[in-house]
């Protein structure tokens, strides 16, 4: 989703309840604070040479240690920050927004937006992880070209055979003793 779509469902939806749910049935406590909003920018070389740039808009999500029941963010709230922020330097409208998010049982993680469920007085935002990737596979256009990425399938994986007796006859575990 791009960050100009989330805002606008902000704007569209005034005064909703707004809810966060990192995994089915897992939702990000009600009294949480958006801490930041980050630009980010990527400048990668994949594993087949080529240079990859893109953006991508993060919005940081955090639960104090103290439970906080006074404090909600609804949809106008959350809309409040981004105004904020966007006076100081503009948010990236056409770039993907993620939230950073963790808790003391999910390891911080970025994640994007998979769905947003509008249910009466409350948008439920549906994160779901991403999912890593070779480009250099996923730029190919044919078997022989996704077969000579350097991520391509391996027809057969060597086999292995480690016997008892070689393992007590080893010394030490370096490479070639045979012990691993």
């Amino acid at each position: 989703m791009k960050t100009k779509e989330f805002t606008k469902t902000l704007q569209e939806n005034p005064g909703k309840a707004l809810f966060f749910e990192y995994q089915s049935g897992q939702y990000v406590r009600t009294d949480y604070h958006i801490t930041e909003v980050k630009n980010v920018n990527f400048d990668t070389v994949d594993c087949g040479g080529i240079r990859n740039q893109w953006s991508e808009v993060h919005v940081q999500l955090w639960e104090n240690e103290t439970p906080e029941p006074d404090h909600v963010v609804d949809t106008s709230k959350a809309m409040k920050i981004f105004e904020v922020i966007n006076r100081v330097r503009e948010t990236y409208p056409e770039a993907e927004i993620k939230f950073e998010y963790g808790n003391s049982v999910f390891p911080t993680a970025v994640l994007p937006v998979h769905n947003i469920k509008e249910t009466g007085n409350s948008l439920i935002v549906q994160l779901t992880p991403d999912q890593t990737t070779c480009k250099a596979k996923d730029r190919a256009s044919t078997p022989e070209e996704k077969a000579a990425a350097c991520c391509g399938t391996v027809n057969e994986k060597p086999k292995i055979r480690v016997s008892l007796a070689s393992l007590q006859e080893a010394n030490s575990c370096e490479p070639g003793s045979g012990c691993c």
